[in-house]
């Protein structure tokens, strides 16, 4: 066998470990869970977030019973939509 030829097999010996080597799916973070610099709803209000324009309007905050009671409250801009500063404002409460 050439040198060459050898220095191939080992190379191939070595790399495969590598190639084959996976992380743990549950030590991964998804793109979702990762904190978004947008100002987007936190928590459990991107759920409600149904047309995903980072506000939760009246109807979509009528999904939730306690945030539909609040929601005229903490909509301080008036603008029939809560921000995420302004739920963020009701969670320091």
């Amino acid at each position: 066998m050439n040198t060459l030829a050898k220095v191939a097999a080992l190379a191939a010996v070595l790399c495969a470990p590598v190639a084959f080597a996976q992380d743990d799916p549950k030590s991964q973070t998804s793109p979702s869970s990762q904190p978004s610099t947008q100002s987007a709803p936190t928590g459990d209000s991107t759920k409600l977030d149904m047309n995903g324009d980072g506000n939760i309007s009246k109807s979509e905050a009528a999904a939730d019973p306690t945030l539909s009671a609040e929601f005229d409250k903490l909509d301080t801009d008036k603008n029939g939509s809560l921000s995420a500063t302004e739920l963020s404002g009701a969670k320091e409460r």
